[in-house]
């Protein structure tokens, strides 16, 4: 398993040649083994080099969820460049402020976002992964040509990606992740959610979010388990989960609304799915009266942000859960609820929930005095108010 002292490029390349030909990633009728897709990102890390890329270069990724998206958000940080993922679904102008504003040396997207590249000239590369372009080098579709004989020294603590807030007030904020960030936050999630080798994780959440990188690639990935890379949540999504054998769901509130109520989930069987992981915080005892109405599956409710690299706190797949509760921080990460004046407060007082971790991001890019105010003595502040009680399981204050 994973130490603290390992880098993506490390963990890759140690779990390809463990689970060599075991099946890693589907996407339709596509089936790749461990060893295809460490051997793709090693090409994706090659190509960037040919290109005259360097370690620190940033990377944008404006794509659909697709086979290449993985490729080049593992393989990016196996040279010491970033990817910056960035929201395919956004305005045009929320795309173009998020590229120009991460400094990037060069965007790998679609055909359809090609009238973009005439608004931005400072991009020195555009790597369209539909175009004939692609089979050219270096990237030959990422199917041919040889690899790098010579790897770049990594640091665990060196920038291995930068993922964006989505929060529903303020702006948008850039935040830089470490590769001890994202081993250790998924590291995080096997024992609780009692995760190996037989589950099939459904990747429906777009890949520009932190929690679908770190929950649903690198917790399989570090299993030696399955991704099976899905469109975004749509009416085949129920047919979709019965025919791949999925076990492991994960999405907001909404998402289990539907697969509790929605008339496209009631014919289909979901035996499969083990385990639906609520990854926006509390969803209710009505919703899982009514979800377990018809499914078998348990919902484990969590608490995430991307300043903590993903999951925070969730409710224990076996033992109490507590409905309506975030749950029991995971593994490795110690919470408090604290006044203003940074004073632990004792069980059922409202305060500010803070967290500490080795998943606590590295910080806002390019804003030091931000990340000093939220980060504080290794202390998250999350600026969520909340409440523990006296079993430790936390809970937020709404209004």
């Amino acid at each position: 398993m994973a130490s603290d002292q390992e880098t993506l490029r490390d963990v890759l390349t140690a779990q390809a040649r463990r689970y060599e030909k075991q099946v890693f990633l589907e996407c339709g009728d596509q089936a790749l083994s461990y060893a295809v897709v460490d051997d793709r990102t090693d090409r994706v890390a090659t190509g960037l080099s040919r290109l005259g890329l360097r370690i620190g270069d940033r990377i944008a990724l404006l794509m659909s969820n697709r086979p290449e998206y993985v490729f080049f958000l593992l393989g990016i940080p196996k040279i010491g460049m970033i990817p910056s993922p960035v929201d395919p679904a956004g305005s045009r102008e929320s795309i173009l402020d998020a590229i120009e504003s991460s400094g990037v040396s060069a965007v790998v997207t679609e055909s359809r976002f090609g009238d973009l590249r005439g608004a931005l000239p400072s991009v020195q590369h555009w790597i369209v992964v539909d175009d004939d372009s692609f089979a050219a080098p270096p990237f030959e579709r990422l199917t041919g040509g040889g690899v790098l004989g010579f790897w770049p020294d990594l640091d665990p603590d060196d920038a291995a990606l930068i993922s964006r807030t989505r929060g529903s007030e303020g702006t948008p904020k850039a935040v830089v992740l470490t590769h001890r960030n994202l081993i250790n936050s998924a590291l995080q999630m096997l024992q609780p959610f009692r995760v190996d080798g037989t589950d099939r994780f459904f990747c429906a959440l777009p890949l520009d979010n932190a929690m679908a990188e770190v929950l649903l690639l690198l917790v399989p990935w570090l299993a030696g388990a399955t991704c099976v890379l899905g469109g975004l949540f749509s009416a085949r999504t129920p047919r979709d989960l019965e025919r791949t054998g999925a076990t492991v769901v994960a999405g907001t509130a909404q998402l289990i609304q539907q697969m509790a109520d929605a008339p496209e989930f009631a014919g289909c069987d979901l035996s499969s799915v083990r385990l639906v992981v609520c990854t926006g915080g509390p969803a209710g005892e009505k919703l899982f009266a009514a979800f377990e109405q018809r499914h078998d599956a348990l919902i484990v409710e969590g608490y995430g942000l991307v300043e903590g690299t993903g999951l925070i706190c969730a409710n224990p797949y076996t033992g109490v859960r507590k409905h309506g509760s975030l749950g029991l921080p995971l593994p490795g990460q110690e919470c408090r609820v604290v006044d203003e004046r940074d004073h632990e407060l004792p069980a059922g007082e409202t305060g500010e929930i803070v967290v500490r971790g080795p998943n606590v991001m590295k910080g806002y890019d390019g804003d030091a005095d931000t990340t000093a105010r939220t980060v504080r003595d290794g202390w998250l502040h999350t600026g969520d108010r909340g409440y523990v009680d006296s079993d430790g399981y936390y809970y937020l204050r709404i209004g």
